[in-house]
């Protein structure tokens, strides 16, 4: 029975295909997965996959989808976050972010409101599923309208750009404890453990 568990460390899905992925390497903390099928590589943290105690290891249980169409932008947030320990996975557009929303079920999801198509709002209310993750949207813009029809979704937060790292891991941290409260958080663990192919 020992034997077994040492046997399956994780089952680690491409968040594109949901293809099931193969190691491409490790630096600076991080590793890196491939997808045979579709190519794509991303990181995620060593911290978030080893499991210890304590209240790093809580909190990298909680899984944070970092969305924007500035990859510089995702790397420092997805940075931040690490730091802090929590599992990051980043997207650069709607759709692949449709697409990790789909195969690890995010706790909490960082979203750009302006990107190529489907923009923030159309992600936000994509998400709007069964296992709906707490929403925390970002944006440049001072529309009022745009603030207006953020809130009716029902987000946790609109950060204005330009983020402070203490902005970020504040309305995270709220998040966060919302997820802690949240019945469906640990059927959302359960399939983000365990992705759909």
């Amino acid at each position: 029975m020992g034997g077994m568990a040492a046997d399956v460390f994780m089952d680690i899905r491409c968040p594109r295909c949901g293809c099931e992925a193969t190691p491409a390497g490790h630096e600076d903390a991080r590793a890196y997965y491939q997808c045979p099928k579709c190519n794509r590589v991303w990181a995620t943290t060593l911290a978030s996959l080893a499991g210890t105690d304590g209240p790093r290891s809580r909190r990298g249980s909680i899984r944070v989808l970092v969305v924007d169409d500035s990859n510089e932008l995702t790397k420092i947030l997805a940075l931040w976050l690490e730091e802090e320990g929590y599992a990051v996975v980043t997207a650069t557009n709607g759709r692949e972010a449709l697409d990790a929303a789909s195969v690890y079920y995010p706790d909490i999801v960082l979203l750009d409101l302006i990107m190529p198509p489907p923009d923030g709002f159309a992600v936000c209310a994509a998400l709007r599923n069964p296992l709906p993750p707490q929403v925390i949207l970002m944006t440049g813009l001072s529309d009022n309208d745009h603030v207006r029809r953020a809130l009716d979704l029902g987000v946790v937060g609109l950060l204005r750009k330009p983020l402070s790292r203490e902005m970020v891991i504040d309305a995270i941290a709220i998040a966060a404890e919302r997820c802690q409260r949240d019945p469906l958080s640990k059927l959302r663990w359960h399939f983000g453990m365990h992705p759909r192919a």
